[in-house]
């Protein structure tokens, strides 16, 4: 039986292809510079303690992957299917980040950051997000369905909609210019 590949506090810059060739591979304190990891199989491998800084994941594979206290700066991470990652332990942070139609369902989120984002159109069906924050985020036919959203920070998102009867809402924070997402499904007008 082979050890995992394991990186420690190592920056790979411009890669094109990832750097660990065996699955349950570990990089932990590594930061990500500049890579294209686009539709990269990611399966299985461990992030702890690590920045993505302006790189492309769409499509990336991350089935049984571990995300332990990760962010992800300037990133594009489109349709990524992080429901499929590991659950036990798992810590993001999305700055400036481009997640259009990535899926979040089911997944323990409390406390997850998302500044200066656009999640038009991610999946947060079932999600835990209690406590996190979307900070000028644009949520544009995000869906939030069965989702707790306590104490969740919504008060600089825009351009979303939310069910209040099908989402646990107590506490979250909202702006005057937000009531028409959350009025939507009424036919309310708000001026």
């Amino acid at each position: 039986m082979m050890l995992p590949d394991y990186f420690d506090g190592q920056t790979f810059t411009s890669l094109r292809t990832f750097p660990a060739a065996e699955k349950d591979a570990v990089f932990c304190g590594c930061t990500f510079a500049g890579c294209v990891f686009q539709e990269a199989d990611l399966s299985s491998f461990t992030f702890e303690d690590c920045v993505f800084e302006t790189c492309n994941l769409s499509l990336a594979r991350v089935a049984g992957t571990a995300f332990k206290n990760v962010r992800f700066e300037e990133c594009k991470i489109q349709g990524v299917n992080f429901f499929e990652c590991c659950r036990t332990v798992l810590s993001m942070r999305f700055v400036k980040c481009d997640l259009r139609c990535a899926s979040f369902d089911g997944l323990p989120l409390r406390k997850t950051v998302f500044e200066d984002c656009s999640l038009r159109e991610v999946q947060f069906a079932r999600a835990d997000l209690t406590g996190s924050s979307f900070t000028r985020c644009d949520l544009a036919r995000a869906a939030f369905l069965h989702t707790n959203l306590e104490k969740t920070d919504f008060s600089t998102a825009y351009n979303f909609t939310l069910d209040p009867d099908a989402n646990r809402l107590r506490k979250a924070r909202f702006s005057v210019y937000g009531l028409p997402g959350l009025l939507e499904k009424y036919g309310l007008e708000v001026e």
